[in-house]
């Protein structure tokens, strides 16, 4: 049964998961903290995800057979997105399929395309001359001669001759972009590393990698400080307008947990700070203007114009960041108003713009980014899905973390998964998509997204799930996930008609993104080749009941919609670790089309139309939504406004 939890071992690194049967090894994997290379999205055409299956190997898919020889196959060998486990299962993952192995060249689906791996930093050592009356050669130039001309700036040059000749002329040049940023005794040249940080609405996730060897050294991970501010940019931009302070207030809370994260990172994999040479940024326009101090009043305004397009490459040290003093940072560039650098981010470690046929990447977060790919071209808008998928404003609602309720079936009774295994203490954003599938699917709530009471239930239905329909308090009608004997906080786990209204909202607003962009591209959802999920969390929902409840489009087959998890985080790595992939990025936020939903005439019909869940859902046209009886006031507030 696809609702039983197995387990998943991988090797060599002795890393154990519970997922769900029919879990595919790529998922599991990622639960499991490794980022197994897939360049091709997880279509299974690059064969880049190569893991050898020790025990519980099932039968091969048509896909391994296309990759893999006979021999191969009897040993094991699969395509870690094709292969589903349905039992405990032991997994070997040589570097050779890690994201970090990729150190040299990236292929992207497209047997042509290559992202070489050349970061902008790089060391070299130096063993130079001793200056005479014969060779009196200024010292910079004496270095140019073992590196190539480069410029750097007065307080670097100040230092330089004292400690060429302390150290008799020889050390480590460290070089940026052709710019020398430190001159350090010794060789240091396998001590070279950057950062990389997704600043989302929500969560923040950083990375520390090795620049030589593309290697991941420690992963860091917080929820946005600023959410104490307002849980939607929105409300942060109105926040940042309302005092003289209030945007560098804004600013000083994100960069103080960045530099917490990177202090954790560095002591993890025992980093100096001062060797770490770069770092890059990707987040929504608000996120990257905030981070950098930009006034963001105009992005609370129509017509939403951003201070800037391209990419900023900045002193790291203007920025208050607490890595190499002369160390770059480079803030993605955005393509409007709403749709921003994690967006170029996403689009490019996807290698998007490589796919062949219609394809289309959601990214599920506060801020729901929907890109489209047809015929050479990319089109792009945001839409303000709120943060119901990251726990928030949901009654018993949590992050993706440790307790909380991630899997949700029900077949005569309610069966959770909890992340760790243990007790649950709330719900995080792919288990509330869960349990609003089911309780459409048991016809437990109306397609309007009401809660039917007790003497409204479907007669088939089990006396268990009838028991978990009750009221509460002020006599409003929950449905019971878990008790207070069988949970870590004591007090039962409740989904409340409120949650369900934050579900629809949040469904409503993707939906009715994607169908606006659809129509701009003039292409038909039955035309999509492939669906890719984005998001923090968008790799453990599960196909089925995004499409049940219409947060994914319901007529294309589930076949074709892949999981690509953080791609915002992904290629801020990119960018760290290739200057190549830096130049990728300025041209597809470029070339990027931006659609602004809220400026279409039809969106919000659009709105009010994919509030109603799509299962076994009337056909009828907008005239009988005219009277939005079934919306309350709290369902269409101000916060709440499609950008």
């Amino acid at each position: 049964m696809p609702d039983r939890q197995v387990r998943v071992t991988f090797q060599p690194w002795g890393r154990t998961v519970s997922v769900l049967s029919e879990t595919t090894v790529l998922e599991a994997a990622a639960r499991a903290g490794l980022t197994i290379d897939t360049p091709c999205g997880g279509m299974g055409t690059c064969g880049k995800c190569r893991v050898q299956v020790i025990s519980g190997a099932g039968e091969p898919t048509e896909a391994d057979r296309e990759i893999f020889d006979d021999h191969q196959l009897r040993e094991g060998w699969r395509l870690a997105c094709k292969t589903a486990v349905y039992g405990a299962t032991v997994v070997h993952v040589p570097e050779t399929s890690l994201f970090a192995s990729t150190c040299q060249i990236l292929r992207t689906a497209s047997a042509e395309a290559t992202v070489e791996i050349l970061p902008a930093v790089r060391k070299v050592y130096v063993e130079l001359s001793t200056p005479t009356l014969a060779d009196s050669i200024p010292d910079l130039r004496r270095l140019e001669q073992r590196t190539s001309p480069i410029k750097t700036d007065l307080a670097l040059l100040r230092r330089l001759p004292g400690v060429l000749r302390q150290h008799e002329f020889k050390g480590t040049a460290v070089l940026s972009d052709h710019r020398l940023i430190d001159f350090e005794p010794g060789d240091t040249t396998s001590q070279c590393y950057g950062a990389a940080f997704d600043i989302g609405t929500t969560t923040m996730v950083g990375s520390l990698l090795n620049l030589h060897t593309g290697e991941e050294l420690a992963l860091a991970a917080r929820l946005n400080p600023q959410v104490r501010f307002g849980d939607d940019v929105l409300s942060r931009i109105k926040h940042a307008d309302s005092c003289s302070d209030c945007l560098d207030i804004l600013r000083r809370v994100v960069v103080t947990e960045i530099a917490r994260m990177i202090e954790e990172m560095r002591a993890e994999a025992n980093v100096q700070r001062d060797h770490i040479y770069t770092i890059a940024f990707a987040g929504n326009t608000t996120m990257e203007h905030l981070l950098c101090g930009i006034d963001t009043t105009q992005l609370g305004q129509v017509p939403f114009v951003p201070a800037h397009a391209r990419g900023l490459w900045i002193p790291a040290a203007e920025m208050e960041i607490p890595i190499n003093r002369r160390a770059m940072a480079y803030v993605f560039p955005v393509i409007g108003g709403f749709v921003g650098g994690d967006t170029v981010a996403g689009i490019l470690s996807t290698q998007l713009a490589s796919q062949s046929g219609p394809t289309l990447m959601v990214d599920l977060g506060t801020n729901g980014e929907i890109v489209l790919f047809n015929d050479g071209q990319i089109w792009a808008a945001s839409t303000a899905a709120g943060p119901a998928f990251e726990g928030a404003r949901i009654s018993y609602g949590m992050r993706a973390t440790q307790g909380a309720i991630e899997k949700v079936a029900m077949d005569d009774d309610v069966q959770c998964g909890v992340i760790g295994n243990g007790s649950p203490t709330g719900i995080c954003g792919s288990g509330l998509i869960d349990i609003g599938a089911e309780l459409l699917r048991h016809g437990m709530v109306s397609p309007e997204g009401r809660m039917l009471a007790s003497d409204e239930l479907p007669t088939g239905l089990s006396a268990a799930l009838k028991r978990r329909v009750q009221h509460n308090g002020n006599g409003m009608i929950q449905f019971l996930l878990a008790n207070g004997e069988t949970n870590a906080t004591d007090l039962p786990i409740v989904l409340t008609q409120r949650d369900v209204r934050e579900l629809q909202l949040a469904c409503g607003a993707i939906r009715a993104g994607i169908k606006i962009l659809l129509k701009t591209a003039g292409v038909q959802s039955t035309d999509l080749r492939t669906v890719l999920i984005a998001g923090g969390f968008g790799s453990f929902i599960r196909r089925s009941n995004a499409q049940q409840i219409g947060l994914l489009p319901v007529d294309v087959d589930h076949r074709r919609i892949h999981y690509v998890g953080n791609v915002s985080l992904a290629g801020a790595k990119w960018v760290v670790l290739s200057t190549e992939a830096r130049k990728q990025a300025e041209e597809l936020a470029a070339h990027t089309r931006l659609v602004q939903l809220s400026m279409d005439p039809d969106f919000q019909d659009e709105f009010v139309e994919a509030m109603i869940f799509p299962s076994n859902r009337p056909e009828v046209n907008n005239a009988t939504y005219a009277s939005k009886s079934f919306l309350t006031d709290d369902m269409l507030t101000p916060t709440k406004k499609v950008i």
